[in-house]
């Protein structure tokens, strides 16, 4: 039991480092807030939103297998490879393939005119709530941009034997 307990321990730690060291990551973290908070300005089904959380957990598990892909890639390899090079960029479209899914399934959900000039009126007549979404966006910058070690590691991990 202990076992696999650890197993959630660091499967935590790995969301943790995706969420430190990778930046696309953090922007999948913001998208899927802001898609969330504003899906409820839409008549979205229960199916619908699983949809969403399906497109989200898609895209973000991409985004950690890509990294471990490029991590597992480097430690084997430290000169260039094109064989490296052919794993890297398998992973990287994998990624690409799962974020242009996620947009076309955002243009069908969300592609409602009326729903988003609903939106737009909300927030015209709601400066508080105008005020916070403008706040929000320098704030969601800052964690994109500017936090993490996008990709540089501070320590030197080893392998447990």
């Amino acid at each position: 039991m202990k076992d696999f307990l650890k197993a959630f321990v660091y499967a935590g730690e790995g969301i943790a480092e995706a969420v430190r060291s990778q930046r696309n990551f953090r922007f999948h973290i913001v998208a899927a807030i802001y898609v969330t908070a504003f899906s409820f300005f839409f008549d979205l089904s229960k199916a619908e939103y699983v949809l969403l959380v399906l497109t989200f957990s898609s895209v973000m598990a991409s985004e950690m297998i890509n990294t471990a892909i490029e991590h597992a890639v480097d430690l084997a390899s430290k000169e260039y490879s094109k064989t490296a090079k052919a794993a890297k960029d398998a992973a990287a479209g994998a990624v690409l393939v799962t974020a242009v899914f996620a947009v076309v399934t955002a243009i069908i959900l969300f592609g409602d005119i009326d729903a988003i000039k609903g939106i737009i009126a909300y927030y015209a007549g709601n400066i508080p709530q105008l005020i916070g979404l403008i706040v929000s966006f320098p704030i969601a910058y800052i964690f994109v941009f500017k936090t993490g070690t996008n990709g540089k590691r501070k320590e030197k991990y080893e392998l447990k034997k």
